[in-house]
């Protein structure tokens, strides 16, 4: 974990002292250019973590100015060892405070069996309070860099096993995205961060069974598949690592998921397939459907 740590930290340092000398555009300009107009893709909506991207992986970009963004997504998986089945229902509000400013909040319900009926649990889980700056607009050589952040508050039934935290959880994320016009009216969005995140880490010692530390890794591409650039393919990469605890919210895996995406200048509609490459011992590799729906006033 040090060292991934090491590596997320000395990576953002590299970018926050060189992309000023070689991107297209500085953070301090104010010119309209630094809004990166999303009609290249069409829209840019919000994905399961209530943040610009794709349907898992984040985005450097951020909301326009003023706009609001409401979003429903759902999250399901069967597994057959460990015996469980989940669902879980996201919803997320989502605002551009500035052009290279977002923030968000997202709230779950979680409704899970642990392999009979009498396991069967429904309850509310934890909130997130999300906040993401972009840094740099996309340029010649550079992608768009953003830094992201989200605050979990325990929210969560923790006597069904629904929350993933006692005190706090703190998510720090490093951003990047670019998005290419290219040859033969075609274009091509490339997407990936690196996130830390710290469960119950801020008092010391951290004396509850929840604690933990762990990393996320998470990219993508997108393509525009008819000529009004409104069907989208999406390829998806996930991986968590490092994780102490088991949850319902995240264990150690590597996944691919593809997609599909459906938007307007206001509407988005995703699907995924994600298959899941377990890390423990025993367990059997399983399959996750995830989809979004969200809208921009």
């Amino acid at each position: 974990m040090r060292t991934l740590i090491a590596v997320v930290l000395g990576f953002f340092v590299i970018l926050i002292t060189s992309y000023q000398a070689f991107s297209q555009t500085s953070y301090l300009e104010q010119a309209d250019t630094t809004s990166d107009d999303p009609t290249s893709v069409v829209n840019r909506p919000v994905n399961v973590q209530g943040l610009t991207g794709l349907i898992i992986t984040n985005s450097a970009y951020t909301q326009r100015r003023g706009s609001i963004v409401v979003g429903l997504s759902a999250i399901a998986e069967n597994s057959s060892e460990p015996n469980f089945s989940m669902a879980r229902g996201i919803a997320t509000v989502t605002y551009g405070v500035t052009d290279r400013i977002e923030v968000g909040a997202k709230a779950k319900v979680i409704a899970s069996n642990m392999g009979s009926s009498d396991t069967r649990e429904t309850g509310a889980g934890d909130t997130d309070l999300l906040f993401k700056w972009r840094l740099s607009s996309a340029g010649e050589t550079l992608p768009a860099i953003a830094l992201g952040l989200a605050y979990t508050i325990p929210t969560g039934d923790t006597e069904k096993g629904f929350s993933e935290v006692k005190r706090e959880g703190i998510r720090f994320m490093v951003i990047g995205a670019s998005e290419k016009e290219m040859p033969g009216d075609y274009v091509l969005g490339v997407y990936f961060e690196g996130q830390m995140v710290f469960i119950d880490q801020l008092q010391r010692p951290a004396d509850t069974p929840y604690a933990d530390k762990y990393g996320v890794i998470n990219a993508g591409v997108l393509s525009p598949l008819d000529k009004n650039r409104r069907w989208q393919a999406i390829v998806e990469y996930n991986q968590v690592v490092k994780k102490d605890k088991e949850s319902l919210y995240d264990e150690n895996y590597i996944a691919i998921m593809p997609g599909l995406r459906y938007v307007t200048p206001n509407l988005n509609i995703s699907l995924g397939v994600q298959f899941l490459n377990r890390d423990q011992e025993g367990a059997e590799n399983s399959t996750r459907y995830v989809g979004t729906v969200s809208y921009t006033f």
